[in-house]
């Protein structure tokens, strides 16, 4: 019954468009997790590791209620899913799955909609309660038939096993501007042990510097009816684009050093800012393909005040390092 019902869900998941479609299927999966799961996720087992926090279990089940987060990555994994099963040769694909939280969000609504002997996949998390909750959904929801290994480990650390050769690999584990949580960390670690075939998600995330006022920025705020498409999201007129700081994806941690710190160049601070005194950081995702994350469409993807220029007005020159060896944080020097 279980199996079927999730069925129908990410299936108008998938085939939603508007905004109201795409809440509406999202409040539907949100509430089928908590109908199944009776128990409250723990909420005091954060861990801090070399990389950033990973959220506790209550914490990232929380995330599945970021809904146009939850169904833009849905669809973007099913599109890539699809790509591979779609192989005349009756292909298998086998799946990493960093962080996957209580309710391996981002993959258990899809298996249904595909053969069990074409899946194999490992799901990861560092938390013991969460991969418990995912364990006890699995037959519940009537999965049980797939090939699904349930690991507990650091996904910054993990080493994928030398005999499971990765198709997609899935990490979904960051906060806006790329701060606190730990997806670049988990990014670098997976992609390296990557062939050049497989693909990863999201396939790339962008980082902009920019000039605004912050609080007329459109972002996601805490309350549905302010949930927007980013048709909807009107940025402020006065923006001043600065600069790409960055892009993540496949090809950088291919071509990167071990460095944990990114900068930038030093770029001048407008002399006259009035429209626009707030140094502030955006974030655009590519989950795959054409499916995008959109600024202020995702707590994920809302904009990010580093420094008011009123506070900084005897200097003329700013540079930014992006740190993610701890806890990733962004840091600024003057001249």
């Amino acid at each position: 019954m279980y199996k079927q019902e999730l069925t129908i869900i990410v299936k108008s998941i998938i085939a939603s468009n508007t905004v109201n479609e795409q809440l509406e299927s999202a409040q539907q999966l949100s509430r089928f997790y908590k109908k199944l799961i009776k128990n409250s996720h723990p909420d005091d087992n954060e861990i801090l590791v070399d990389g950033g926090i990973a959220l506790s279990s209550s914490g990232a089940a929380d995330c599945v209620d970021d809904y146009i987060r939850t169904v833009s990555f849905i669809k973007g994994i099913y599109k890539a899913m699809t790509k591979f099963l779609d192989d005349p040769l009756e292909k298998k694909i086998n799946i990493v799955y960093a962080g996957c939280g209580p309710y391996a969000t981002l993959i258990l609504p899809l298996l249904p909609l595909f053969d069990k002997g074409r899946i194999s996949a490992i799901l990861i998390d560092i938390n013991a309660s969460s991969l418990e909750s995912v364990q006890n959904l699995i037959p519940v929801i009537g999965l049980e038939e797939y090939d699904l290994q349930m690991i507990e480990a650091n996904a910054i650390t993990y080493k994928i096993p030398k005999d499971f050769n990765v198709d997609l690999a899935v990490s979904e584990t960051m906060h806006y501007a790329l701060t606190s949580e730990p997806q670049v960390a988990i990014s670098r670690n997976i992609i390296k042990q990557l062939s050049s075939q497989a693909i990863f998600i999201p396939q790339e995330i962008r980082i902009d510097l920019a000039y605004t006022f912050f609080n007329y920025e459109p972002y996601l705020r805490v309350g549905q009816n302010e949930v927007k498409g980013y048709k909807e999201s009107q940025p402020y007129p006065y923006k001043v684009f600065v600069d790409r700081l960055f892009t993540i994806n496949k090809e950088h941690f291919n071509r990167e050093n071990h460095n944990l710190k990114i900068e930038s160049a030093f770029y001048m601070l407008p002399t006259i800012f009035e429209n626009h005194p707030d140094i502030c950081l955006f974030t655009e995702i590519t989950i795959f393909e054409d499916v995008e994350l959109k600024t202020g469409e995702s707590y994920i993807t809302n904009p990010y005040c580093l420094v008011s220029m009123y506070g900084i007005k005897d200097c003329s020159e700013i540079k930014l390092t992006y740190d993610f060896c701890d806890i990733p944080k962004w840091f600024y020097h003057l001249k």
